[in-house]
């Protein structure tokens, strides 16, 4: 028997259990939808399941509406998961706040995992700070964040450290934000290293970040290779160069990119 045989079995199997009110069914039947991107039978389960009262349903619920762009009903998801106690959900519930705007709910989630040393919530706490204009409360953030391993905040103190001249210690958290899987920290590596004259490291940043798929490199690249930061060779035509990796960073979503192509 196959793989795939024993897969569609067991997914047989649950199906009927799951059809026939068996909460524990219903979210491993969940799980295994979720493992062949069917997102639509895995929420319809899991909507079944958190109606006969199951608390464990609630945040993949919320992580399935966040995916796909409901971010209200994301919250709404999170909130019922953690007045049930779930763990996790708060700080889930302070990222989906901050993404939506509302930092005074964001950070009322958010402080009390920052308080008792948790490192993405400090790194969130650390955006809460800086879009308030209180950096240097977000720069303490990003400290105990970065020493807690967290990437994005070494990204960010990174950001920082560059702006006050601190080249050395910037490329350090910068290049640990790349190695825990931060690709757009290596925009920042490249731009850095273009703006101190060194064009064979930047170049190489960009390159490696547009080539990871990172649009920021795709479109610092292309600026590079504009405006003569990269110098032309003869077999790579910078105008043609910079146009392509401005489109891929467009389609990617990246504003500026998009601007650019469309100014007359």
């Amino acid at each position: 028997m196959t793989g795939y045989d024993r897969y569609g079995q067991r997914v047989a199997a649950l199906r009927r259990f799951a059809d026939g009110g068996d909460v524990w069914a219903m979210e491993r039947l969940a799980e295994a939808l979720r493992e062949v991107d069917d997102a639509g039978g895995a929420e319809h389960y899991l909507r079944r399941a958190a109606e006969l009262g199951s608390v464990s349903a609630l945040g993949p619920l919320g992580e399935l509406a966040e995916a796909d762009g409901r971010v209200a009903e994301a919250v709404g998801w999170w909130e019922q998961a953690a007045a049930a106690g779930c763990a996790g959900a708060d700080l889930q519930l302070g990222a989906l706040y901050l993404e939506r705007g509302e930092l005074d709910a964001a950070e009322r989630w958010l402080q009390p995992g920052a308080a008792a040393g948790d490192a993405e919530a400090m790194a969130n706490m650390g955006v809460i700070a800086h879009r308030r204009g209180d950096d240097e409360t977000a720069v303490r953030w990003y400290e105990r964040a970065a020493e807690g391993g967290n990437p994005t905040a070494m990204r960010s103190l990174g950001v920082y450290s560059a702006r006050a001249g601190e080249f050395e210690r910037a490329v350090g958290l910068l290049t640990e934000a790349v190695r825990r899987g931060r690709r757009d920290a290596m925009a920042v590596l490249g731009a850095l290293y273009l703006d101190l004259g060194d064009t064979d490291r930047g170049e190489h940043w960009l390159r490696r970040g547009a080539a990871s798929g990172d649009p920021d490199s795709m479109f610092h690249l292309a600026i590079a290779l504009r405006d003569g930061g990269i110098p032309a060779t003869l077999d790579s035509p910078t105008a043609d160069e910079s146009t392509s990796w401005l489109r891929q960073a467009a389609d990617l979503g990246h504003p500026e990119a998009l601007r650019l192509l469309l100014e007359p």
